[in-house]
This record gives structure tokens, C-alpha cells and sequence, in this order.
């Protein structure tokens, strides 16, 4: 039997001499010239430099003249109510092109839903309806200052009305706007939210901005100078394509069709036919004083008749042709499923808004998923308030921006209490148990840098105390229960 072949680790040498691989297109581009290749092959020169439209990133300047001009907004006196097929194929069409004029006619139509204001009452309710927290830029004094003048002007700054009606109209349109109105009557200004109708919005493409369109002009709606609020947490540009208007429409349109054809079935099948019989040898005033009494029979049950001779066609009757089917189940099949497509877009599950039975399990993860909603609003609202309000407050009333307060809502999941509570409880009974051993901490910072990373909770500032001091209170303990009268708690 012949010996295995010997594997022998040569080092490479390159490719033999004279081969394709040998030529210089196959040898490795430098990194420094691979981009400068790259844009000869595509034909691209230095791009333009001074478009206004394409500028790098810069903290927004804070004109004061600015913020107290106060814009005028077009009365809404005509609205389009009737929206058929094609209406709706043209809005969503202009939607993509970034024009809104119909598309913001069309979402204020899908708001008078039903349903679609129950959806958006709990999605609303769910940041808003919480407690409001106020935290200071840093720890000095000028930004305590900052917070507490802050907190004294949120009730007129934060009402609910503005807040969640910019919040419907970014969740549809994809962003929501509002003019800041700076009222200056006092000793600092006070900021006011005017939300602004995006039928009178477009996106200026060469500019790359949100245009408002005004009694006295068109005018650029940029976030952070202090003059407009722009909420666009999902994205700034092309925000509108993940509006969930796209979602929507469509079920809303079958639901509403599903509604009225219901609405007609029910009143074709819902009152049936009504049969006069009359004998064919009756004579005219005869047959028409039964109809009469026929006509009659909405209010009243009772009709007399006369019967002739059996069998020879002389009885007066009425019969009842009733519409005997199951088509009308075709209906509540529709629409329900239209309400879980309108519920899904906008609160991301459907289960926490349905009657129906499911198991736990489900329930737990479709809450989950309603708690991340939730708290991806309420991110989205601290970043875009700080920017848009709190920064330019701080820069009027005591210009410096970076003394901007942070301002968002508790939306902690009420479960997450319970939960941690049995945390800390089985903590204590641990640390208890540590302690009748001798082992204490030394450090309690990281104690609750550890409670925080693996029990998922903050303790309280701690005190640590020694073998010795434990042990003393160990037998007061002892000692107290010895007593005459003395309890163990």
C-alpha cells in the first residue's frame, strides 16, 4: 500500500510569470487612490459646495427678532368630505411627491373614524395621561435657575390639546407642526404652541426643508431657531413615507364602503316584503281601502280581512317575503378586519384593544409591545422639545442654550413596580443572610451599579455597616424581643 501523499506548507511565490493574474489590472488598489477611481469611472467632480440645501450639520442660531414675528395661517373654510377611490389614490400619490394639500384633507377625514379615534386615545393616553419630569441640563446653578423658570411656564406651554394633536398628525403624516408663539408680557418669555395644519405644509426639495405656507408668504419651518416646532422622530427627510396614512387609508375606505352596504342590506332585508292577497272578483274601492289599510301598518298590528267561501278565491290575506340568507355575515367580517389594519398601524399589536380571548402569553408580549411604543414617543418628545423649545428658551431668557432643560413623561410599565419590589425583596433576604455570615460590602456605589445592571432597579443611597456594628444590632434585637411587651416586627 503506497505511503499518503506529504503535505509541505510552502510559502506563496505569486502567480506563474506570464499569467493573466501576473498583468497589472489584477494587482490590489491602493485605499488612497480606490475612491478617487471610483468617482473618474462614474464621471463625478467635486460636488457643489454652497448649496444651501445640502449644508453640514451646525447648532441652529437663534434669531430674537425672529421668534417674535407670529406667522398667519390659512383659514380652513372648504375640506373634502366625499373621498372616493381615486381621491384617495391621488392624496397618497401626492403624499410621495411631498405635497400635502390633499393628504392632510384626507388624514383629517380618517381622524372622524370611530375607531380610529379610540386608537389613538390610548396612544395618546399612554405619554401623555403620565406624570411630566423635569431634569436640569447639568448640575449648576444657572441651569437650576433655567429648570425652575421652565417648570413655572409648562402649563401654558404644554397643554394636552396641542401635544397630542401634533402627535396624531406625526404618527399620520409622518411629521408634526407648530408654530411657537413667544408671549413676552412678563418677566421672561413664555413659549406657546400653535399646531400647524399640514394641508398648508410642503417639501421645498432643492432646500431640503418643510415649507409653511402662510397668509403672508412661504417660509422655511426649521427645527431649533426658536420659530417652529417640527416633530419628526421617525426621520427628517421623506418623514411622510412612514406615515401610517399609507396603512390606513385603504382599510378606512373598505371600512366605511363596508358600513354603508351594511347599512343598505339592513334595510332591504330588515324589512320584508309584504304580500297582499285579494280576490280576483273584488272590485276596485275594495282592493284600494286595502291597500290603505296596508299603508298604515307601521304603527299599527292589527288589519281586518274579510274571507270568503274556501276554495273559491274570495279570502283577503297578507303574507310576509322575508330574505332568508347568511350574506350579511360578509359585513362584520369586513369590517372587523379593517379595525385590526387600522389598530396595527397605529399601536403596532392588536390585542390590548380587543374583547376577544387569548392566552397570557400573548397578552404579556402584545402589552410589551405597547410599553416600547409608548417609550419610542417619549423619547422622540424629549429630544424634539429640548431642541425645538427648551434650547431656544434657555438662549432669550438667559442666553445660554446649553442650559436647555430636559422635560419627558413617566411611562414606566405599572408592571415593572411589582416586579422590582419582589426584587428588592429577595435582595434584602439575601444581603439579610450575607450579613449573619459577616460578609458585608464595601462599596456602595457599586452595589448599586450591580442592583442596577442585574436586577434592573436603582437603590436608594446606602450605608454600610460593619460585622460589629451588625452584630450590635443583632442582640438589641435579641434583647428587645426578651423584654416584657417586646414584639418582633
Amino acid at each position: 500500500m503506497a505511503d499518503p501523499p506529504q503535505v509541505v506548507n510552502a510559502p506563496y511565490e505569486g502567480p506563474p510569470k506570464g499569467s493573466s493574474s501576473d498583468s497589472p489590472y489584477a494587482q490590489q488598489i491602493p485605499v488612497s487612490d480606490l475612491v478617487r477611481l471610483i468617482d473618474a469611472q462614474l464621471g463625478g467632480g467635486l460636488p457643489v459646495q454652497n448649496d444651501p440645501g445640502n449644508q453640514p450639520p451646525s447648532a441652529p442660531i437663534i434669531n430674537k427678532g425672529k421668534t417674535s414675528l407670529i406667522y398667519r395661517d390659512i383659514p380652513i373654510v372648504t375640506m373634502a368630505t366625499d373621498w372616493r377611490v381615486k381621491q384617495v389614490q391621488y392624496a397618497l400619490a401626492a403624499l410621495m411627491t411631498g405635497v400635502f394639500d390633499a393628504p392632510g384633507q384626507l388624514w383629517d377625514a380618517i381622524l372622524g373614524d370611530d375607531r380610529v379615534q379610540a386608537t389613538f386615545g390610548s396612544r395618546n393616553a399612554g405619554v401623555f395621561g403620565r406624570e411630566v419630569r423635569f431634569r436640569p441640563a447639568n448640575d449648576s446653578a444657572a441651569a437650576r435657575e433655567c429648570l425652575d423658570v421652565w417648570v413655572e411656564c409648562w402649563p401654558q406651554f404644554g397643554t394636552v390639546a396641542a401635544l397630542t394633536e401634533i402627535n396624531s398628525t406625526e404618527i399620520g403624516m409622518g411629521f408634526g407642526p407648530a408654530q411657537i408663539v413667544w408671549d413676552a408680557s412678563g418677566k421672561y418669555r413664555r413659549p406657546e404652541l400653535r399646531p400647524w395644519h399640514p394641508r398648508y405644509t410642503y417639501y421645498h426639495w432643492p432646500l431640503n426643508k418643510y415649507a409653511a405656507i402662510t397668509q403672508d408668504g412661504v417660509y422655511a419651518m426649521l427645527p431649533g431657531y426658536g420659530k417652529w416646532l417640527l416633530h419628526t422622530p421617525r426621520g427628517y427627510r421623506r418623514a411622510w413615507v412612514r406615515g401610517a396614512i399609507r396603512a390606513i387609508a385603504e382599510p378606512w375606505l373598505i371600512r366605511h364602503f363596508a358600513i354603508r352596504d351594511w347599512a343598505r342590506f339592513s334595510e332591504v332585508h330588515g324589512m320584508p316584503i309584504r304580500k297582499a292577497i285579494v280576490p280576483a272578483a273584488s272590485g276596485q274601492p275594495d282592493r284600494d281601502r286595502y291597500q290603505q289599510q296596508l299603508s298604515h301598518l307601521g304603527a299599527e298590528t292589527t288589519i281586518m280581512v274579510s274571507r270568503g267561501v274556501d276554495g273559491l278565491g274570495l279570502n283577503y290575506d297578507l303574507e310576509l317575503v322575508e330574505a332568508k340568507d347568511n350574506a350579511w355575515e360578509s359585513f362584520p367580517g369586513l369590517r372587523n378586519h379593517c379595525d385590526m389594519s387600522i389598530v396595527l398601524a397605529i399601536m403596532s399589536q392588536n390585542l390590548t384593544t380587543e374583547v376577544s380571548g387569548g392566552s397570557f402569553a400573548a397578552s404579556s408580549t402584545s402589552m410589551d409591545v405597547l410599553n416600547n411604543v409608548w417609550a419610542n414617543d417619549n423619547s422622540g418628545w424629549r429630544d424634539t422639545i429640548r431642541r425645538d423649545v427648551a434650547a431656544p428658551f434657555a438662549f432669550l431668557n438667559f442666553g445660554d442654550a446649553t442650559l436647555a432643560p430636559w422635560t419627558d413623561w413617566d411611562v414606566t410599565p405599572r408592571q415593572d413596580f411589582k416586579a422590582n419590589a419582589a426584587a428588592f425583596q429577595a435582595f434584602g433576604t439575601g444581603y439579610q443572610a450575607m450579613a449573619s455570615g459577616g460578609a458585608t460590602f464595601k462599596d456602595p456605589v457599586k452595589v448599586q451599579e450591580w442592583a442596577r445592571k442585574f436586577l434592573g432597579f436603582d437603590l436608594p443611597e446606602l450605608e454600610m455597616l460593619s460585622a460589629k456594628d451588625l452584630a450590635s444590632l443583632g442582640a438589641a434585637s435579641s434583647d428587645h424581643k426578651d423584654k416584657p411587651g417586646g414584639s418582633a416586627r
